[in-house]
């Protein structure tokens, strides 16, 4: 596997120089035979399978016979121990661990080794990993987590299992090899992964659904697991489109100061993450095009992104095409995520870009994503202005910036937040404009479906409307909810969260954060607050998961709830330079529609239907227009005293975008060119795993890391937190 001639030779010669992911396996391998520093497996064989990677890319490097034998030493450690090398307390029970999580350290690495030392290795320990490969993944298959689900880290490890794994021993294992083969070859990538690569797949899109904590390791082990599988015969279509929408995820989730946006379950104590060498490495060890392999190594010098923890991927993902950077300027510059409904949208590839984030999916059959359909963030350059500080295993929407609504058919547990067995939840439209403008409407009123009964709530709608200036470095953003909840005590709850601080005046709360001014004013009778968080998590005794407003770093926000049985609201937030005026709204009222004309940082008026049907007129001032229900038919406006009188003719509920000058005469904005096939149809999604039971929204049987870097700072609060 992997291993022929061109790729020996290249890293003989990278293990010449002074440094490098080759050099690196080189040093740690010489430590693990000359120290015991590395004798304690750590979690669940990690530290093992990191050394065991290490020197098998050493010796191959060397030909040393001392590195191949200490890559021997930590095969069979792999195979019998637990904790300690030499203890036997491992063998046939071992990859139980936490649910089967440990396969993913103990079987990939130890099938690396048996293939490339096999003949290095008596048939007695060969016929020893034989047996102990059939009691791992027996298990796994009848018993482990999420064994068929692809899109969880659980499922990534397994594969990259039963894959190298069948690989390895092809010829050697007998009926028991031929089944393995047969399984996965005809069933985990000729059906689970096949499905997962389409373009309405759990994969499409690049984003990685349980969050980029998870996702890193992850996606490398598919696209090297999918490279092996293809080598040895079996395609895999969807994997080349699959690996191209990693590359423009990882460019578009990049916010102005090159982090990452989490989209599930994170322990950072910041509102991104920093990107991770793995999901690069994916991109440039797998079947990706050329141009994708040479954007992934320009992006990994770029952002100068080492690893010391996995050597095989680093080093594989060394050789390879001339590194070149992504031609960001001559891309869109927006993009959708269509597995997990999120949008990324910026103004300009610089670091001066407003960058916006939203979600807005259906529940996916996965773990650690939160109920938080509607929320965003949006930064102003470096400056994260709103951010999503919602801390691990959050099951309130109270933690984001997504809106609410109190549901009455929901547990009480639940209640007032958004409920965890969505179908319908999804995008009714989501454009950006040549302009810049970006509008989006999210319908969330599926959230509060429970288990088989359909939701109690008839209408839960989000519209946002980003406006920018023409230089794209300042923006005013107007937040506009809208909901059914059928009574007058059952209202919605509305928070806006900022690593600033927020002086609350009236309605209009102002924030600074960094070199940003930040202003949240109501355009609609509201009696705001100030808040702080609870705590740092949700798992305190007594919390209820619905009402947990805690945070993972330090936040204020600006909250309101608003009474039943129609509540609605209009926010304007504004993100300018700290001399810059913000932004007000005025609202406009008329037969079957409402808007809110915008003054400040760009002037705009934005409509909306009140009534049933598509919106066909409405009265406004000239300027920039945003029509939340307009119709596809042509656009004419007529002047009326100050005003413009706008007719819309057609059929049909979509934003449309245009300008109209002092005379009314209308020019249309078009919309911009997308990174990405988007389909803003709202999606079914799977029915719930059985393990999530009456009322579990998380179904994790414990947390499972992508990133062994990490383990040893959270592995206390871990066990705790089980």
């Amino acid at each position: 596997m992997l291993l022929d001639n061109d790729l020996r030779a290249t890293w003989k010669t990278y293990a010449k120089l002074p440094v490098g992911p080759i050099v690196g396996a080189i040093n740690l391998c010489n430590d693990a035979r000359t120290t015991k520093e590395h004798y304690r497996a750590l979690y669940q064989g990690a530290e093992w399978a990191r050394v065991l990677q290490a020197c098998l890319v050493a010796w191959a490097a060397t030909d040393s016979k001392d590195h191949a034998a200490t890559a021997i030493q930590y095969f069979t450690a792999l195979l019998d121990d637990l904790d300690s090398l030499g203890d036997h307390r491992g063998g046939d029970e071992s990859a139980r661990r936490d649910h089967g999580y440990a396969i993913r350290n103990i079987g990939p690495y130890t099938a690396l080794a048996y293939d490339w030392l096999n003949d290095k290795m008596s048939p007695e320990l060969k016929a020893r990993a034989r047996q102990r490969w059939k009691a791992w993944l027996d298990w796994y298959a009848d018993k482990g987590y999420r064994a068929r689900n692809p899109g969880s880290n659980y499922h990534a490890g397994y594969l990259f299992a039963a894959t190298t794994i069948a690989i390895a021993q092809a010829g050697e294992a007998g009926a028991d090899g031929t089944a393995l083969w047969n399984l996965v070859a005809d069933e985990l990538w000729g059906k689970d992964m096949r499905a997962a690569l389409t373009t309405d797949g759990v994969l499409a899109g690049g984003n990685w659904p349980e969050g980029w904590q998870y996702g890193p390791l992850s996606v490398a082990e598919y696209a090297l697991g999918a490279r092996l599988i293809k080598r040895a015969g079996v395609e895999v279509p969807g994997i080349t489109q699959w690996l191209s929408s990693l590359m423009r995820h990882h460019v578009y989730s990049l916010s102005p100061s090159d982090t990452v946006y989490p989209t599930g379950d994170t322990e950072a104590e910041t509102a991104n993450l920093q990107p991770h060498v793995l999901t690069l490495s994916a991109i440039a060890i797998g079947d990706s095009t050329p141009e994708d392999r040479k954007w992934a190594r320009g992006e990994l010098g770029r952002l100068k992104l080492v690893d010391r923890d996995f050597f095989l991927y680093t080093s594989l993902a060394a050789p390879g095409e001339k590194p070149e950077p992504p031609p960001r300027a001559a891309w869109p510059t927006w993009y959708v995520s269509a597995n997990t409904g999120t949008l990324y949208a910026r103004t300009r590839w610089d670091e001066d870009a407003i960058w916006f984030v939203s979600e807005c999916h259906a529940t996916i059959e996965t773990d650690h994503r939160h109920p938080s359909a509607g929320t965003f963030a949006l930064s102003r350059g470096k400056d994260d202005v709103i951010v999503d500080p919602s801390p691990y295993g959050s099951q309130s929407t109270l933690t984001s910036n997504a809106p609410t609504v109190a549901s009455a058919q929901l547990p009480a547990d639940y209640i007032p937040s958004q409920g965890g067995w969505s179908e319908k939840t999804g995008y009714d439209f989501i454009t950006q404009r040549a302009s810049g403008v970006v509008a989006v409407r999210c319908d969330y009123s599926d959230q509060y479906k429970f288990q088989e009964r359909r939701s109690d709530i008839p209408e839960a709608i989000r519209d946002m409307v980003l406006v920018p200036t023409s230089d794209g470095k300042d923006a005013v953003l107007v937040v506009i909810d809208r909901a059914n909840t059928g009574d007058a005590d059952r209202g919605m709850n509305l928070r806006f969260r900022t690593p600033g601080h927020f002086a609350l005046e009236g309605t209009t709360a102002t924030s600074t954060v960094g070199s940003s001014k930040l202003v949240v004013t109501s355009a609609t009778p509201t009696k705001p607050a100030i808040g702080v968080p609870s705590g740092k998590d949700c798992y305190k005794a007594g919390i209820a998961k619905g009402r947990c407003d805690a945070a993972r770093f330090p936040v204020t926000d600006y909250r309101v709830e608003i009474p039943g049985p129609k509540p609605t609201a209009v926010h304007v937030i504004s993100a300018t330079g700290a001399k810059s005026p913000a932004s007000s709204g005025k609202l406009l009222t008329g037969d079957g529609w409402a808007g809110v004309q915008v003054a400040g940082v760009r002037d705009a008026t934005i409509v909306w239907r009140t009534a049933g049907g598509p919106l066909t007129s409405y009265i406004a001032p000239p300027g920039t227009h945003v029509i939340l229900d307009g119709a596809d038919g042509d656009i004419t406006a007529t002047k009326e005293g100050d005003a413009c009188k706008v007719k819309l003719a057609g059929k049909g509920l979509h934003a449309v975008v245009a300008k109209l000058d002092e005379q009314c005469k209308v020019t249309a904005d078009p919309e911009a060119a997308a990174a990405s096939a988007i389909d803003t149809k709202p999606r079914r999604a799977p029915a719930r795993s059985p393990r999530s039971g009456c009322c579990g929204a998380e179904a994790a049987p414990g947390q499972a890391f992508a990133m062994t870097g990490v383990v040893l700072a959270i592995l206390g609060l871990r066990r705790r937190r089980r």
